[in-house]
C-alpha cells in the first residue's frame, strides 16, 4: 500500500489541502492504480508491433496567415484583475529554503 506520507507529499507538491479522509481515500487509490500497473506489465507484448497512436493521425495545418488581433482593452475585460494594461496574477514562486 502507497505509505500516507507519500501522499502527503504528493499533496504538497500539487498544492493540495487534503483531510484525512481524502489522505486514506487517496492511499487506496494510488494503490490500487499501481496494482493494475503491475497487472499490465505481466502482459506478454513481444509480438505486438509498436505505435505511437492507436489510430492513425494526420495534421491538418491551416496556412499561417496574418489577421487582426483583438483590442487590448476587450481582452484585458476577460481578466479578474488588471493593472498598467497588464494581467495581474497572483505570485506562486516559493522563496527557497
Amino acid at each position: 500500500m502507497i505509505d500516507r506520507g507519500e501522499v502527503i507529499r504528493m499533496a504538497r507538491l500539487a498544492r493540495l489541502e487534503l483531510s484525512e479522509a481524502e489522505i486514506a481515500q487517496y492511499q487506496m487509490d494510488l494503490t490500487s492504480f499501481l496494482i493494475s500497473g503491475e497487472k499490465l506489465q505481466k502482459v506478454d507484448v513481444s509480438r505486438v508491433e509498436g505505435t505511437s497512436h492507436a489510430v492513425p493521425v494526420t495534421h491538418e495545418l491551416r496556412k499561417d496567415e496574418v489577421g487582426p488581433s483583438l483590442p487590448q482593452d476587450a481582452v484585458l475585460l476577460a481578466g479578474p484583475k488588471v493593472q498598467d494594461g497588464f494581467f495581474q496574477v497572483p505570485r506562486i514562486v516559493e522563496a527557497q529554503e
